[in-house]
């Protein structure tokens, strides 16, 4: 008897709950067909695609996306993720989607979980298959594990509350303790004969208890090979089909899910106890982290988070209980590999809590997923969105983004902050005579050598072209319109562009002019103090090279 992977009802338990667009497809030929979606991706079909081809569904340049990376999940035997975008009702989405490949027999299916990128959900639906794989165990599998023989060497407590067996009776013994005569050998024969091929066996066995009653159990039996592919034992999970027969199917196709899923995820899936000890940890620790599964299982889990996140672990049970309603938490986290090297994880935290034997107990469930790449890309672009691309200097965006902090600062330490808007003198000549590419070579020396100048030890802008500001915080000495310290930076400044550079074999000693702005005597914001020390350099321009003018000196 056969029965199919997953039922419609069973799909629909599983993912109308979740945020996210879910999809299974079945696969043939070269193309795959709806076999169910959930509530939510209903709203991106103006009809139910059910049993409809993906050709049929979408245009040619989006069909032809999903199939490629679908196929290509299909070829590798293992998940892939991928990002494309879908338009609906005008607007247009990004979305990361991840595939599962899941091989039945001759039957090839996709299971498709879609996100929008720029409204990333947690992984709920991950979360939600751990939880009722744990809760479907406990209350309502009867499940033994035998050896390559057909021994039995453990069962649980349900088991012997059916059977009425104690386990010191079935330990030691094959399932023939419980066998009602009812099959004929040949349904058994061929049962071994699919689990020794290393294939997951279904099927309904009427059993006998220890009394002589009779109970039917829908089967399920799972060979377990080692690192080799040898097979060493068979974990058998009955669910008993008398009375609590749609809730055992439904569980049973959840174990089969969870297996499939977490095995051939990408993402770090962990449980630990209240204390932090790992319970379980997915195979993606050993590929990705590099941890064999006996170096981490039973250890403190925490102990791979780096350095630099650990802060946010050592407050977790603090920051869980705040967030009370939803039990959950996330954040990005810096986590070691074997290695001692780090990737960023994007990884939320879920409370669960149960009672097992009357005792209230809680893990945490951790479903990282890497992004390394995206942070360090992240990065980069806000870097390039507040550094002058040619010098590496902070750029206009920059200044109006600190220097607001800097006058608060100000204000209440009752200091004065210098602007010194500084332009070079006759910049355009070195354009000219020498074209722009010498042109950018002077402009880094010019950066450097304002560096330079104020000893690395104030902040400077680039503004564009050769036009530079520099901030000089903490003055306490601006009396009668004059700073002593401020002059004898300016002097500093002047003599080393007086000194010059050479580039190539030509030597450039070019001199600068200095607009000077005092917060808070010339201005109270940003722009004031801008505005004045800009009105300042002119004045110093007209006076010649080489000068500086202070804005009080323009305004008296």
């Amino acid at each position: 008897m056969s029965y199919p992977i997953i039922t419609q009802k069973q799909f629909h338990l599983l993912y109308d709950l979740v945020d996210e667009y879910v999809f299974f497809m079945r696969k043939e030929g070269n193309t795959f067909i709806y076999e169910y979606i959930n509530k939510k991706a209903k709203e991106i079909f103006n009809e139910n695609p059910q049993g409809r081809r993906l050709e049929q569904c979408f245009d040619d340049f989006h069909c032809k996306t999903i199939i490629y990376h679908y196929n290509r999940a299909c070829t590798l035997k293992h998940s892939i993720s991928y990002q494309d975008h879908h338009c609906i009702k005008g607007a247009t989405f990004v979305n990361e989607t991840l595939a599962i490949p899941i091989i039945d027999g001759d039957n090839v299916y996709i299971l498709a979980t879609t996100r929008e990128v720029i409204k990333t959900k947690e992984l709920q639906e991950s979360t939600y298959i751990l939880e009722s794989y744990r809760k479907g165990v406990n209350d309502a599998a009867l499940v033994a594990m035998t050896n390559e023989k057909g021994i039995i060497e453990m069962v649980n407590e349900l088991f012997e509350s059916t059977s009425k067996f104690q386990k010191e009776e079935l330990i030691g013994k094959s399932f023939w303790m419980i066998n009602s005569n009812y099959h004929e050998d040949s349904y058994f024969k061929q049962m071994w004969e699919t689990i020794q091929k290393g294939e997951i066996w279904t099927g309904q066995i009427r059993n006998r208890t220890k009394y002589g009653s009779f109970y039917w159990v829908d089967a399920t039996i799972i060979p377990i090979t080692n690192e080799n592919g040898i097979i060493e034992k068979y974990l058998t999970i009955q669910f008993d089909n008398t009375e609590k027969k749609q809730m055992m199917t439904e569980l049973r196709n959840i174990e089969r899910s969870f297996k499939l899923i977490t095995e051939h995820s990408n993402d770090l899936i962990a449980i630990t106890d209240e204390d932090g000890y790992l319970l379980y940890s997915s195979p993606s620790h050993e590929t990705i982290l590099n941890y064999e599964k006996e170096e981490l299982l039973g250890t403190y889990y925490l102990n791979i988070i780096a350095n630099e996140s650990s802060y946010l672990i050592e407050n977790l049970k603090t920051t869980l209980m705040q967030n009370n309603n939803n039990n959950k938490i996330r954040t990005e986290l810096l986590i070691k590999t074997k290695d001692e090297s780090t990737i960023w994880t994007d990884t939320t935290i879920t409370t669960v809590q149960s009672t097992v034997y009357d005792e209230e107990q809680k893990w945490y469930v951790f479903v990282s997923r890497e992004i390394t790449e995206k942070r360090a890309l992240e990065e980069q672009l806000k870097f390039l969105a507040f550094h002058d691309s040619l010098t590496g200097l902070p750029n206009r965006r920059m200044f109006y983004e600190k220097m607001p902090e800097a006058i608060q600062f100000a204000s209440k330490t009752n200091t004065n902050i210098a602007l010194l808007y500084i332009d070079g003198d006759n910049f355009k000549e070195v354009n000219d005579q020498f074209g722009h590419d010498m042109g950018d070579r002077f402009l880094k020396h010019f950066a450097e050598n304002l560096e330079q100048g104020v000893l690395q030890q104030y902040k400077i802008y680039r503004f564009g072209g050769d036009e530079f500001v520099i901030v000089i915080d903490q003055i306490n000495d601006y009396i009668d319109k004059q700073s002593v310290m401020l002059e004898t930076i300016i002097q500093s400044i002047q003599h080393t562009f007086k000194k010059g550079w050479s580039i190539d074999t030509i030597y450039f000693s070019p001199t600068i002019s200095i607009g000077v702005s005092i917060f808070p005597h010339d201005g109270h914001t940003v722009n004031e103090l801008l505005i004045n020390a800009d009105v300042a350099l002119y004045e110093a321009k007209k006076l010649g090279k080489n000068n500086f003018v202070y804005s009080s000196a323009v305004h008296p």
